[in-house]
């Protein structure tokens, strides 16, 4: 399943996607179809506020890993979801884990224009430090209310 397919079954479960303050509304489902170009166009008109290239592909990957979720069998994954605060979570539960290694000022330093650690967007996307790690762990937190009650959870 692509990119698009994937925002399209998220807004199915969902108010729609908050990015960089800008929404795109689960109503947009009842407007167009997953494959439509026009569906595309919107997605990227949405994601091209983002000044920014690294973040914005840091906010792609989060809707990736969001797209997990939505295909997990709830009917509602909340309200509006806030990207960014996702991410911006991922990036907290980094820092936190550098720290708790003993990382210098130097390694948790932050991009000024986005507040993600520079550190961060160099990392890896696989590992036990890599950016999916966090990303899965940040989206679990933040949509745990509507998935089903599970004896396994997620460290």
């Amino acid at each position: 399943m692509g990119f698009y397919q994937k925002v399209w079954r998220i807004l199915q479960k969902c108010h729609g996607l908050s990015i960089d303050g800008y929404v795109l509304p689960s109503s947009t489902t009842r407007e167009m179809t997953a494959g439509e170009i026009k569906f595309a166009v919107q997605v990227e008109s949405v994601l091209n506020h983002v000044p920014q290239p690294e973040y914005r592909q840091l906010l792609v990957e989060t809707v990736m890993v969001l797209g997990l979720v939505a295909d997990v069998d709830v009917d509602n994954i909340g309200g509006i979801i806030h990207v960014d605060r996702i991410l911006h979570l991922a990036n907290d539960l980094f820092l936190n884990d550098q720290k708790s290694h003993c990382a210098s000022d130097y390694f948790l330093e932050k991009d000024p224009a986005t507040g993600i650690c520079n550190f961060f967007y160099d990392s890896a996307p696989s590992g036990s430090f890599g950016t999916m790690t966090y990303l899965s762990k940040a989206v679990v937190t933040y949509v745990q209310d509507f998935l089903p009650n599970s004896s396994c959870l997620m460290q």
